[in-house]
């Protein structure tokens, strides 16, 4: 199925269609029980509830969404975790299925996965990950709403962030592996916005674990705010207040420089003191998360467009634009740590029942190869969720599946654009994460499709089986630094570049020492 593509046409943005985005419902306890059924089975209902689902738009200008409540949602039935099973592509070392919150988000470090459950019985899971699914402790300041997760890949320290059922209270907490459910700082944020809870991409660590970031909107201002943390601490390093909405944050690995996803704006904040270092506008808004590459030497924006930048020594130069007719790149693109590959899951729009996995060389400006999917139904297989291990070899991509799950709802990727991995879960995926070596993937999912009423969710790990190593192209090695200047306009170019010649990276801005 892997095939060479070249990147084509703009399309037309005025085309419109609804496609369902994640949440979801409240829901009351249901009768607990054990299964034995499989990852890839479905689970038997046994109560309903009342509760509500989110629909999306795509517009000229991206992704707007609108809710609907009222009708009836399924409970399912508790699943204790199971032992180590064998599957086709990968090993599954355990799997833990909740008959209410919904696995909303995942993160995974060298000796956890950490688990945002959302919705009634909302809270953070500590998971070894050579344990057997039962976690090392829990915890939820208010046991409903919505949450978020990111741990450090390079060290032990993660941040859970939580909003409460009404969405007034939003709050966000420092953990280690060692914290025994106590949160080592904890912040409640003077701003909150019901519309816009708490999540996963609303938070980062760096990935040496010194930084935390955090986006939160005020709902009386319409403003939002930038908030970063010193990791250990929970000390607020700066902070940085814009009109335009904050959807998503992500850090460079000492955490001195911060990719904030500003509507389709992507801005390169220097966390040392909240100023503007660089900032671009993507194609589209809404349902979009950039991504940063580990010293800050190339970022990806997405929507209607895939666009590639990269540090020349002075600024960033776009390097990588690739468009598809009716496709949109939003939900699921990411860049490996060292910046040498890029990929994203391109769904098309017409019907979300068919897209593509792309992969991109940045240092030759070139599709590596592309994998296709393709459904039937009326389940739409958004995609939601795209990781990278540190070198590019191993990307994982997460979406909501088809009715009749054409696909995998979680796809792994060897940088031959191969599939070596999978998780196929009852319902939709709504969360990925993969380990710093490529050797675990875990994904969050809720129990019933995201286009069906319903409640419940599940965590599930794999283990790779051991894959050959490719030789990547080489990317060159950091010597300079971008200086900081006020919000440049970016030209980029029309078209990718062949083979541009070995460019210099940046070394990240030196953190400053608290007092």
């Amino acid at each position: 199925m892997k095939t060479k593509s070249n990147p084509q046409g703009t399309f037309l943005f005025a085309f419109v269609v609804g496609v369902s985005l994640v949440l979801l419902a409240s829901a009351g306890p249901s009768s607990g029980g054990r299964s034995e059924t499989k990852s890839s089975g479905r689970l038997p209902g046994d109560t309903r509830h009342t509760g509500a689902r989110t629909f999306a738009r795509v517009t000229p200008d991206g992704i707007t969404t609108e809710n609907h409540f009222g009708s009836e949602v399924l409970s399912l039935a508790r699943v204790e975790p199971r032992r180590p099973t064998l599957a086709p592509l990968g090993t599954t070392l355990w799997l833990v299925d909740d008959p209410n919150a919904i696995a909303d988000g995942v993160s995974i470090d060298a000796n956890d996965v950490w688990g945002a459950w959302t919705l009634q019985g909302a809270r953070l899971s500590a998971y070894p990950i050579l344990g057997d699914g039962t976690p090392d402790f829990e915890f939820s300041s208010f046991g409903s709403g919505n949450s978020g997760v990111a741990s450090a890949r390079g060290a032990d320290r993660m941040a859970f962030m939580e909003s409460n059922a009404p969405g007034n209270d939003f709050r966000i907490h420092g953990f280690k592996s060692t914290s025994n459910g106590t949160p080592d700082w904890s912040f409640p944020f003077p701003v909150s916005d019901p519309n816009l809870p708490a999540n996963s991409r609303k938070v980062a660590v760096s990935y040496d674990g010194s930084t935390v970031a955090a986006v939160v909107s005020d709902s009386v201002t319409q403003n939002s705010t930038l908030y970063v943390f010193e990791a250990d601490t929970g000390e607020i390093r700066t902070s940085r207040t814009d009109a335009l909405r904050m959807d998503a944050v992500d850090l460079i690995d000492d955490g001195s420089i911060a990719l904030v996803t500003e509507d389709n704006l992507a801005v390169l904040v220097d966390t040392s003191n909240g100023n503007t270092i660089f900032s671009v506008a993507g194609s589209g808004a809404g349902n979009i998360f950039y991504r940063i590459s580990g010293d800050g030497s190339v970022f990806v924006t997405d929507g209607f467009a895939l666009d590639v930048y990269k540090f020349d020594g002075t600024t960033y130069q776009r390097v990588i634009h690739f468009t598809q007719a009716s496709t949109w790149f939003g939900g699921a693109s990411t860049v490996s740590r060292d910046g040498s590959t890029v990929g994203s899951f391109a769904a098309n729009f017409t019907n979300w029942l068919s897209g593509e996995v792309v992969l991109f060389d940045v240092a030759t400006a070139q599709m590596i190869g592309s994998y296709p999917v393709s459904g039937t139904g009326s389940f739409q297989g958004t995609p939601v969720g795209a990781e990278s291990n540190d070198n590019g070899r191993v990307m994982a991509f997460a979406s909501w599946g088809t009715e009749f799950h054409d696909w995998p709802e979680v796809m792994v990727f060897n940088r031959n654009v191969e599939l070596i991995g999978q998780i196929d879960f009852p319902g939709s995926a709504f969360g990925v994460d993969i380990s710093a070596d490529g050797q675990y993937v875990v994904g969050g999912a809720k129990a019933v499709h995201a286009n069906q009423f319903g409640s419940g969710g599940r965590i599930e790990l794999i283990q790779l089986p051991p894959q050959p190593t490719p030789t990547p192209t080489p990317t060159p090695t950091p010597t300079a630094t971008p200086t900081p200047t006020p919000t440049p306009t970016s030209t980029p170019t029309a078209t990718p570049r062949p083979t541009p010649l070995p460019r210099p990276r940046p070394t990240p801005h030196p953190r400053p020492t608290p007092p």
